[in-house]
């Protein structure tokens, strides 16, 4: 089917002076789905020089166009959409991308780099992006790309497929494109970049994560809001997991944003506003709802609250009903609250039943022991479908899974429960993963999360990055007992390292002393091809383009010490 951009705003006329390179802008409102209106793939004028690419990707991609060359802000997440996005901004102007900035470090805003690429292209972001890329492109890599499939519906039938509030779904292949990383990076709170006789403000504004910035552009009175503003409900806290969105950062980079009274608000996602006064007023509804959670959270947590109680009791103030970018169609309330309350206190909710509360194996031991059998298990659990208890028939059947793990009546139950959660759910992330644990537990679909980065894809990715990651892909099982030390002369790049096994752990650090077990000289691309197992450390020593000074013996019993995925 054609894709639009999943939206609804086409109905309150936000956006009254959008219009397409060469027409006004059009929307599709005979097209409705979950409640929400699709917002037509193209290309639309912002203003003078200023376009934003919109319905591609999960992400929009916005171009200014500069004296002798382009500036491109955010790529999507795949090259053959970037590429086919950067073909129409071509047509618009076709001179050279000198610079792409990335808003920040969430995959659906640098994949695409390549589809962008020129010979002169330099690309940006902030100092924060090094430590949000490695977080969630290789030390978290396997669990984020694994929620976050679910979160997006990525595996589910296209019949079943509804979007998830930002856009259609994620254009996600797993055939990693080359990694185009950060060639300069913002070091300041504030910092200005200068590029085709543009001058642009850039300010690092933590909100939907760490690294964050937003791009003021004076001569157009233009704010990019990267992701701290889209007109849904904000995403304070992701089901795929995250670090601790700081709310209280967040609405204050929204403060920081009205502080420049923008005439035009591009967001990454989603049309963009035009109006002084409008983007104030939906600024500052959306900042005191951000605020009003972190407020409710804190205030419930100091009267010993616990998170249960604060998602029980919380009652929607009316400007949260009246205002449509509130909508639960991305974040969500209740995920919100638990996240501030985490956030500030950790997992313990201040009773103390619940410091060392029982694993779920025993709990559910527990549970069926009460009811009695399997299967009165069972026939409860048909009575609280029956009786559309669905949130309780499905932890029910989690508890019978894990007594009895190979039950087909009991895994059948269990999918329906979730099935029948997904259909009152009213926001798309938390349907897509009840739909799509539904269809796995079903064997309706069979996710395949297995891809390959090689080492010339990753040639752009910083060593220390590699190096950092091999500290939790130590087995401790196998380094009981082990002390070795390594160290690592990256030839080509002039950079050492030490890797150091001791006390079931790998420190690693910069530099090593010439005592250690073995000194490793080897070439960066060989390296990170033995890292990503595309190369294997014996054939690169066979072949002399890794060299061994000292004990052989223990180089080979630490490389074996790691696993491999």
């Amino acid at each position: 089917m054609k894709l639009y951009f999943l939206f609804f705003f086409l109905l309150i006329g936000c956006f009254s002076e959008q219009k397409n390179n060469e027409k006004k802008s059009n929307f599709t409102s005979e097209i409705q789905l979950d409640d929400d209106f699709y917002f037509e793939k193209g290309i639309y004028e912002v203003t003078d020089d200023v376009y934003v690419a919109i319905g591609y990707g999960l992400a929009n991609s916005i171009l200014f166009v500069g004296e002798d060359g382009n500036i491109i802000i955010d790529t999507t997440e795949d090259p053959l959409l970037a590429k086919e996005i950067n073909n129409e901004f071509k047509k618009i102007s076709n001179k050279p991308n000198l610079a792409i900035i990335y808003t920040h470090s969430h995959v659906d805003h640098w994949r695409g780099a390549p589809g962008f690429l020129d010979k002169e292209t330099k690309i940006y972001a902030h100092r924060t992006f090094e430590k949000g890329f490695y977080d969630q492109n290789n030390l978290l890599r396997p669990i984020l790309t694994e929620r976050g499939m679910k979160q997006f519906g990525h595996f589910l039938p296209d019949s079943l497929k509804r979007g998830h509030g930002l856009g259609f779904t994620l254009n996600f292949d797993f055939e990693q494109p080359s990694v185009v990383y950060p060639t300069h990076f913002f070091e300041q709170q504030t910092s200005q970049l200068q590029v085709a006789g543009i001058t642009l403000e850039i300010q690092h504004s933590p909100g939907e994560t760490d690294d964050q910035i937003i791009i003021y552009y004076p001569e157009k009175e233009l704010v990019i809001s990267s992701d701290n503003y889209y007109m849904r409900f904000p995403n304070l806290y992701t089901i795929r997991g995250t670090s601790y969105r700081d709310t209280y950062k967040w609405y204050k980079s929204v403060d920081a944003m009205r502080s420049y009274e923008p005439q035009y608000l591009i967001s990454c996602h989603g049309p963009f506003l035009e109006g002084k006064n409008e983007i104030e007023n939906r600024l500052s509804i959306y900042r005191d709802a951000i605020q009003y959670i972190h407020d409710y959270a804190i205030r419930g947590a100091n009267a010993g609250k616990t998170p249960d109680e604060l998602v029980e009791e919380f009652v929607y103030p009316s400007f949260f009903k009246e205002n449509y970018d509130l909508d639960e169609k991305y974040g969500k309330v209740s995920w919100s609250i638990r996240n501030v309350y985490n956030g500030y206190l950790g997992f313990f909710d201040g009773k103390a039943v619940n410091l060392e509360p029982l694993s779920n194996k025993e709990r559910a031991k527990n549970i069926v022991g009460l009811i009695g059998s399997k299967n009165q298990l069972i026939s409860v659990i048909r009575e609280e479908i029956e009786n559309q208890n669905y949130q309780w028939a499905a932890e029910l059947s989690d508890y019978g899974m894990e007594v009895f793990p190979n039950d087909k009546e009991i895994t059948t139950l269990y999918s329906m429960s979730l099935e029948f959660l997904s259909k009152k759910e009213g926001n798309p992330i938390a349907r897509n993963y009840y739909l799509s644990e539904s269809y796995e537990l079903s064997n309706k679909i069979k996710p395949s999360l297995e891809y390959t980065v090689s080492a010339e894809q990753a040639k752009n990715i910083p060593m220390n990055t590699f190096f950092e990651a091999m500290g939790p892909r130590l087995d401790p099982t196998k380094a009981i007992n082990k002390e070795i030390k390594i160290g690592f002369n990256i030839v080509d790049l002039n950079e050492k390292y030490s890797v150091v096994i001791r006390n079931q752990i790998a420190e690693i650090s910069n530099g090593y002393d010439e005592d250690y077990d073995a000194i490793i000289t080897v070439e960066s691309m060989t390296w990170k091809g033995i890292i990503l197992n595309t190369e294997s450390a014996i054939s690169a020593f066979s072949n002399n383009k890794l060299s061994i000074k000292g004990s052989y013996r223990k180089f080979l019993e630490f490389s074996s010490l790691f696993n491999k995925d």
